[in-house]
């Protein structure tokens, strides 16, 4: 018994492997919460190494830079975006309840990360580059979406950027509700929205 328990003690005990897609995911939760603390310059990898729980080479090891790790948040984050904006209400429904639908659950993935959002746009008007691309495919790929609702594909594209300044806005007026900033976008959608 003795000899057993010498040889428990000796043994270090062994380490459960953390599956990559969710140590992926973990990596990038932290990562996005040290970003919309201070900003893509000032993280550090050894900041979010250190909140998610690992090693730095382990973060360089998938991600590459912190460049290549904050552009995959930012997908993670844009299809987040886009799949609660499409799965808001039925395809079936009107194009007006769609659109609305829609508009809330931008302004809820808005509210719901409300640093992260912000550094974001801080991101992209400050800073070209491949973070300044992603951006711009995001709004692409928004625009695209909302092509099928208007008659106008300009209009798609204005309504993406009156979108963005509406939420800036709605985050610096908290008095403000969340129906009243969708009533007030979706009021304006009104003039290129197809005739019912």
């Amino acid at each position: 018994m003795g000899v057993s328990l010498a040889r428990d003690l000796q043994t270090p005990p062994t380490r459960r492997r953390v599956p990559r897609r969710l140590r992926e995911e973990q990596m990038l939760d932290a990562a996005g919460k040290i970003f919309a603390a201070g900003g893509f310059h000032a993280a550090s990898m050894d900041q979010i190494a250190t909140a998610a729980g690992i090693s730095k080479p382990m973060l360089y090891n998938y991600f590459g830079s912190k460049e290549g790790l904050y552009i995959a948040y930012l997908q993670r984050s844009g299809r987040a975006l886009l799949q609660a904006m499409r799965t808001a209400d039925s395809p079936d429904a009107p194009a007006e309840a769609r659109l609305h639908a829609g508009v809330l659950a931008f302004l809820s993935y808005v509210d719901d990360h409300r640093s992260g959002w912000v550094v974001l746009h801080q991101e992209a008007s400050s800073q070209g580059g491949p973070i300044a691309a992603q951006v711009a495919e995001l709004r692409q790929r928004i625009a695209r979406m909302l092509e099928g609702l208007f008659d106008s594909d300009a209009f798609a594209h204005a309504f993406v950027g009156a979108s963005e300044s509406l939420a800036n806005w709605w985050l610096e007026h908290p008095d403000v509700p969340k129906a009243e900033a969708a009533r007030l976008l979706t009021s304006i959608a009104q003039i290129a929205l197809p005739a019912r």
